[in-house]
């Protein structure tokens, strides 16, 4: 039902309305892995690793419409107050799967898009590096080693940002423990790849006003939520949104949720049926309060 509504949509020119009314906004895309299963994999319920047909459709139709950024680009243009074309757009992987390496690097090199890729620094720990170059079944649960992600940045310029140490959500730990999760990613990502100031998604969605300053003390460059919504030239570098992208994404889906209208639509809905209406925050960041789960994924 969804799927037809989103497409109806979509044929009504709805996408590119709200599209034109977010021009001057960034949009932040969530991938999580791509594979080249044709039929989704019962270890993969949610959909979160995109059949890679799909995602080559998806970046082409990227590529038509929105002027596509890197992170670093996005962050530049915030501290020299340069303005970004309108209908920028920045592509973000969390996890570190080891499918980005072998299905979804190809397809991003051969448009030349640039993405930013966030370990999970334990798994790089952990993982075998004596690997091949070709996609198999296991690269879909594997996370890249440390010298797979050295390729990625070094050889491939994709850029390295971190996903904590364990990927445990930052809120159902002690203050003690999440510090010790965003430091040391930070310091295995400054000391491994030479990354000069990473980049950092929280586990699971999870953040709050405390997190966010832990994560500006530590030397951090920013953060990114799964929040839903868009991203300002002005907008709080720790409480970036990013809008999730799965499987389930056709390209109507996907026009719906790029073009910031499924943000207005789940903002509707909420109106409607009650709960938290989702707003764009701005820097600074407001006045401290209690951390609260935002979002999970």
């Amino acid at each position: 039902m969804k799927q037809r509504l989103f497409a109806l949509f979509h044929t009504l020119g709805l996408t590119t309305f709200a599209s034109w009314c977010h021009r001057h906004r960034v949009i932040f895309l969530c991938y999580h892995g791509v594979t080249k299963l044709s039929t989704r994999s019962p270890r993969d319920p949610k959909g979160l690793h995109v059949n890679h047909h799909r995602f080559a459709a998806q970046l082409d139709f990227l590529q038509q419409r929105y002027q596509i950024v890197s992170l670093s680009e996005y962050l530049t243009a915030q501290s020299t107050g340069r303005h970004l074309p309108d209908y920028s757009a920045v592509l973000t992987f969390d996890d570190g799967f080891r499918n980005f390496l072998t299905v979804a690097a190809p397809l991003l090199m051969a448009r030349r898009i640039p993405a930013t890729l966030f370990l999970i620094t334990d798994k790089a720990t952990e993982a075998s590096a004596d690997r091949g170059l070709e996609w198999t079944p296991e690269d879909d649960q594997a996370h890249l080693s440390w010298e797979e992600a050295r390729i990625l940045k070094d050889e491939m310029g994709f850029e390295i940002g971190s996903h904590t140490c364990s990927h445990s959500g930052l809120l159902t730990l002690s203050a003690k423990e999440s510090e010790r999760e965003l430091e040391r990613s930070h310091h295995d990502l400054v000391t491994k790849l030479g990354v000069k100031a990473p980049s950092l998604s929280y586990p699971k969605g999870q953040y709050s006003k405390l997190l966010a300053d832990d994560a500006r003390r530590l030397g951090y460059a920013c953060a990114v939520t799964t929040g839903r919504g868009l991203n300002e030239h002005d907008h709080d570098l720790f409480s970036l949104g990013r809008t999730l992208v799965g499987d389930n994404d056709e390209i109507a889906s996907f026009a719906v949720r790029i073009s910031g209208l499924r943000w207005w639509l789940a903002n509707l809905r909420d109106v409607f049926v009650g709960g938290p209406v989702e707003t764009h925050q701005r820097a600074p960041i407001p006045a401290p309060r209690p951390a609260v789960r935002l979002t999970t994924k």
